[in-house]
């Protein structure tokens, strides 16, 4: 009677052939069935394939990775930085606002940016202002300026001066209760310290220039500033997929004409690139 050989122990599947969890490659190994008489040495089995090594962070990718880590860190000291860096008193700028379907600078020489503009953020701050609803001429010796939205700090009018230092609620009340105002109310406002990359027009600016945002294009740049606090910190914690612009601070100015209850108006919207329709 032939003797019977030993079953040849086999080792687990995964170990053998380098598989990892999650790799959906398999190896049929078939084993000597219990009952089977082997007359002779079974045949030896193939070497399985050496399995995959790994990706290895060197020096250099490490170096990187902390390099990206921290400049995403320091964003947010540039930003607080930038708020309140500029000083947006009367005069020191000339003022660009959204106007009749393009980025258009105030004043009487109707220069415009055109319907775009790259640029470059230097500094940014809020103002509120009191206006008085009308469009009577006469109205505007009635508007009113405050810095933190609480505080008059500016009255056009003279007879009005007397408000400065005072509240703004309160002023807004006098407006709408003694001075026959009742659509007064108090609105804040964005000014942006820009320089102009690029435009639309071709017309740029030789100087820096004020962008000031009214109420409906302040959702955009707020927009657009949390997106970038949120991409720094995934940076900064390592996580895959998020990177940092080569420059936070250079960005898009789009503008948008829009309609709504007979009212037409034009706001700024903020994006890293230039769509290909405008």
């Amino acid at each position: 009677m032939a003797l019977r050989k030993p079953t040849e122990k086999f080792e687990d599947v995964s170990l053998m052939t380098g598989a990892v969890e999650g790799d959906e490659t398999t190896v049929a190994v078939t084993a000597p069935a219990a009952n089977d008489e082997v007359e002779q040495a079974a045949a030896p089995v193939a070497a399985p394939a050496p399995a995959q090594v790994p990706a290895v962070r060197t020096a250099g990718t490490v170096a990187i990775a902390s390099a990206a880590a921290e400049r995403a860190k320091s964003l947010q000291r540039e930003l607080d930085e930038m708020h309140g860096a500029s000083s947006f008193n009367y005069g020191n700028y000339d003022v660009y606002k959204g106007s009749n379907g393009e980025i258009a600078k105030m004043g009487s020489d109707e220069k415009s940016l055109g319907r775009w503009a790259q640029v470059r953020l230097l500094g940014w701050d809020d103002h509120h202002e009191v206006s008085p609803g009308s469009q009577d001429k006469t109205s505007k010796t009635f508007v009113a300026y405050s810095k933190d939205g609480k505080t008059v700090d500016h009255v056009i009018g003279e007879e009005m001066r007397g408000w400065v230092g005072k509240s703004v609620a309160e002023y807004v009340e006098n407006l709408r209760t003694t001075e026959g105002f009742e659509k007064a109310k108090v609105s804040r406002y964005v000014d942006m310290a820009v320089a102009v990359l690029a435009c639309d027009s071709g017309d740029l600016p030789t100087e820096v220039i004020q962008v000031t945002l009214s109420q409906s294009s302040i959702p955009s740049f707020t927009k657009y500033m949390q997106a970038l606090k949120d991409k720094a910190r995934c940076v900064a914690m390592g996580l895959p997929g998020f990177a940092m612009p080569e420059d936070p601070w250079t960005f898009y100015m789009l503008r948008e004409v829009v309609s709504a209850n007979n009212n037409r108006w034009t706001k700024i919207n903020f994006t890293t690139t230039l769509p290909a329709k405008i």
